[in-house]
């Protein structure tokens, strides 16, 4: 509880543990329809969208929310250009929002950016969509901006 000027008492929202269940609640009020991955006696809870033209990954994973979007490119791995690898090191040095990385383990390169939410103690549902929000606009922006720094690079 907290108080105004006044004096009157202001209920505070209490944290609630995050699911993917309301992961998923608060993106339909985003205009998103989330599909939830039957991940049943993991412990980890995973759901996807497809934003933008990006893969986003939802993972709620013990005291982590991973908010992951991933973007192919047209570059084969078997090509060992490091022009993505590159674009990715020149966004990571000047952004600390989320950060970009080349996944190689498939025949064409994924770039695959990532943000991490801590919510061990909960988050209300007005947290939790601010959280939301944040971390997508985060992935999806460092996806441009690796997007615009591999062409300057390659």
């Amino acid at each position: 509880m907290t108080t105004d000027s006044n004096s009157a008492t202001i209920p505070t929202p209490k944290p609630i543990p995050v699911t993917i269940d309301r992961i998923s609640l608060i993106m339909k009020e985003f205009g998103i329809d989330l599909s939830i991955a039957d991940e049943q006696g993991t412990g980890s809870q995973v759901a996807s969208a497809n934003l933008n033209g990006h893969h986003v990954m939802f993972a709620v994973i013990g005291s982590v929310l991973i908010v992951r979007a991933d973007r192919a490119t047209e570059m084969p791995v078997s090509d060992g250009n490091p022009a993505w690898h590159l674009a990715c090191n020149q966004v990571n040095c000047f952004n600390f929002a989320a950060k970009a990385v080349v996944v190689d383990r498939t025949d064409n390169i994924v770039i695959r950016a990532e943000k991490d939410v801590p919510i061990a103690a909960g988050l209300n549902d007005i947290q939790l969509s601010a959280m939301l929000k944040n971390a997508i606009d985060h992935v999806l922006a460092i996806q441009d901006a690796v997007a615009n720094a591999g062409k300057e690079i390659g």
